[in-house]
């Protein structure tokens, strides 16, 4: 007998049809054709092109300093000490974790990648009684995690991605179940639109409902922004008894890994103790923690103002110049994210091939990064981008767009939708 069609196998489908259309045109799945990496720059297909999809926002994925640590890392334990860390560890993890308490000002416990760290933290901290108010946006690690809650027998909701009237109704309501916490889940900055989370409004939230937890994966605002670079979500809250902090160490932090922060060290503990990938899964590879001890050193020194100082200063640009043209960015927020909406999958793929023939490559994204039929071309700036190039970029996307007929029509936000699978 014939197998029955559903619903989810005609999105499975378009997922495939999507990436097969993008991939055909050289934008998506390519592997880069250089002996060395040069900042801001790689070859594609032979074709040489300025990197607007780049994550390392200061720069310091190529730094010497962390190449240098991660070598004498290899030389002193090896490629990889295949031990969890329930049993035994490098004394780079020591070293690593006192760093990070000093950036943090807080408990951090240490995980081999964000999405593990969603996983080892979210199931031990949140319990079966417990509801849960999760962001349609958020990072797809996160509503990964938010899988292994429903098995635990949790209370896991949808909120319409930027709608705070929405989310204090659903506050409101989940509030009234007797004795349980309520946790939102959410992104310090939207990895697709670059927008922030209003943080502000999040802060009175916390003061207003004392059983509500707030969960945040700063992963894209770590590093560039906060003292010592400990990200946008600290900068603009500050610590709060009832937040947590997951953040990723391979982006801007250029080195691998996550972590998890918070006030309390008992909190840290039963995540390091309990937190199933922590126990049962390997540990983060030396070279990567000699990295992120070197990466950390910079973070804790005057250095790190300086770099951030060089990034908003790119950012600065880019609206600048957006306004300028009359560019169709989704958010104008002061982060190195941007997205512009083309709508049609196949005109964002002309466009974007478009764009990397005339040397500028951007991250092209169709569902399910963003919702369906809001295809458009996400693009990031970092210091290794020089502001001329930047500029000349967004030149030739105004141009491209305005000849496919974009700017001639209104362009509808990212906010809505099915829930994305987000890009790193």
């Amino acid at each position: 007998m014939a197998r029955t069609t559903t619903s989810a196998d005609r999105l499975l489908a378009l997922f495939r049809d999507n990436a097969r259309r993008v991939h055909a045109r050289g934008l998506s799945h390519m592997k880069i054709e250089d002996h060395t990496v040069q900042p801001g720059l790689m070859t594609l297909g032979g074709h040489r092109v300025h990197n607007f999809g780049d994550c390392s926002y200061l720069g310091l994925g190529t730094d010497a300093r962390l190449a240098t640590a991660a070598k004498n890392a290899i030389d002193r334990y090896g490629t990889s000490f295949s031990s969890s860390i329930a049993y035994a560890a490098v004394p780079l993890y020591t070293d690593l974790k006192e760093r990070f308490e000093r950036l943090m000002g807080a408990s951090v416990a240490l995980a081999p990648t964000t999405t593990l760290a969603h996983a080892a933290a979210l199931p031990v901290l949140i319990r079966p009684t417990d509801i849960v108010l999760m962001d349609s946006a958020v990072h797809n690690s996160v509503q990964m995690a938010t899988q292994l809650l429903r098995a635990n027998g949790v209370d896991v909701r949808t909120v319409p991605h930027g709608d705070t009237m929405a989310l204090d109704s659903m506050i409101e309501e989940a509030s009234d179940n007797g004795d349980s916490a309520v946790w939102c889940l959410a992104d310090g900055v939207y990895s697709m639109s670059g927008e922030p989370a209003p943080f502000s409004h999040l802060t009175a939230l916390l003061e207003r409902f004392e059983r509500l937890w707030l969960y945040v994966d700063d992963a894209h605002g770590f590093s560039w922004k906060g003292r010592h670079g400990s990200g946008l979500a600290l900068a603009e809250m500050g610590w709060h008894e009832r937040l947590v902090i997951a953040a990723g160490l391979s982006k801007s932090f250029a080195a691998g890994g996550g972590i998890v922060a918070n006030p309390d060290p008992d909190l840290t503990e039963l995540i390091e103790v309990c937190g199933p990938p922590l126990t049962f899964g390997g540990p983060i590879a030396p070279a990567a923690l000699g990295a992120g001890i070197a990466s950390a050193d910079i973070h804790l020194s005057s250095e790190i103002d300086e770099r951030q100082q060089l990034l908003a200063a790119r950012i600065r640009a880019v609206t600048t110049t957006a306004r300028r043209l009359g560019l169709p960015l989704v958010s104008e927020d002061p982060t190195p994210i941007f997205f512009v909406e083309v709508g049609r999958t196949d005109l964002m793929i002309e466009i974007g091939a478009a764009m990397a023939a005339d040397g500028f490559y951007l991250n092209p994204a169709a569902w399910p990064a963003v919702p369906h039929r809001k295809a458009g071309l996400r693009f990031t700036v970092t210091i290794s981008l020089e502001l001329e190039v930047v500029e000349m970029m967004l030149e030739r996307l105004h141009h491209h767009l305005k000849m496919a007929g974009v700017l001639d029509r209104t362009v509808i936000d990212l906010r809505g939708g099915e829930p994305a699978i987000h890009l790193p």
